[in-house]
């Protein structure tokens, strides 16, 4: 049975990988200050940004590793500049170093926010023009990884879904505020194109099975508000849509800037994968099953 190691496991991308790729690969995935536990996955503390603790992977000699691994707290990345670069850049280095020493395909996760969001439907051939801390680590650790380790597959992408952790993402947030009868604010002017957590972990599984090398955007094919997207939660949900209540992203005063429109084109995806990315409602629909089917118990206790 091959191998994988998947870095960030406690987090949302990480703990749903692991927990879906057990029943085919050996599964071994590293946390740092965040431990947590799984049936058949063996989970060890490590960081990754020092690289004298990465001879653990050396030992294990991964033929897969897919880097989930980062700081992604934008505002907080914003304030503490050193450690996003620490956590996004040297993290991303150390790991891109290692999958090449010892010859594994590597999967890095990226993110939307290298794109400025001023246009919107972003394709792999755009210029990337980050404007906060959090897109600016998350592009050169793109760069870096791309230049170190050429068998790597690194992978745009905005995701939700049911976290393994007692926190959120931005569907769960907004599943919670609904379930408390609580007024829901929600972004009017911020459009993205998410996708369920799950149909990312299928996808990455394709794409190593294929070997595909450079940069891929898997999201939504679909293009939506933040405030559209809380809508077709409370509909797919069925909670009350009056406690939504519509917002711009100029009310807020983030602590940094954040692009209005970062959605992701899908298309070169689409044509590798042969088939259609699921559409925002799609990816609800199946989030409200994995539910009903037990599925975030076994992952959250499992």
């Amino acid at each position: 049975m091959n191998k994988i190691l998947i870095t960030g496991g406690s987090g949302l991308l990480g703990s749903n990988i692991a927990k879906l790729a057990s029943s085919n690969f050996k599964v071994y995935t590293t946390y740092n200050k965040n431990r947590v536990s799984m049936k058949d996955v063996y989970f060890f503390q490590i960081d990754i940004t020092k690289k004298e603790q990465l001879i653990k992977i050396e030992q294990i000699k991964p033929e897969l590793i897919i880097h989930c691994a980062a700081l992604t707290n934008v505002g907080y990345c914003e304030e503490h500049p050193t450690e996003a670069y620490n956590q996004n850049v040297l993290a991303s280095i150390n790991i891109a170093e290692i999958a090449k020493k010892i010859g594994a395909y590597l999967i890095h996760i990226s993110t939307d926010s290298v794109f400025d969001g001023t246009k919107g439907n972003y394709r792999e051939g755009d210029i990337p023009s980050p404007i906060n801390i959090y897109g600016r680590t998350k592009l050169e650790a793109e760069q870096r990884v791309s230049s170190i380790h050429t068998h790597s597959c690194i992978i745009r992408t905005n995701i939700y879904g049911w976290n393994k952790r007692d926190k959120f993402s931005l569907a769960e947030w907004m599943l919670n505020k609904l379930t408390n009868n609580e007024e829901l604010p929600a972004l009017k002017d911020i459009y993205f194109s998410p996708i369920l957590v799950n149909y990312l972990v299928d996808i990455l599984f394709k794409l190593q099975e294929k070997k595909n090398e450079g940069i891929i955007h898997i999201a939504g094919s679909e293009t939506c508000t933040k405030l559209e997207f809380a809508y077709m939660i409370s509909e797919v949900f069925n909670f009350d849509k009056s406690l939504i209540k519509p917002v711009s992203i100029h009310e807020l005063g983030l602590k940094a800037p954040r692009g209005l429109d970062t959605s992701l084109n899908v298309s070169k995806a689409e044509k590798i994968l042969k088939k259609h990315l699921p559409r925002v409602k799609e990816g609800l629909k199946k989030m409200k099953k994995l539910y009903e089917e037990g599925y975030v118990e076994e992952l959250k206790h499992g």
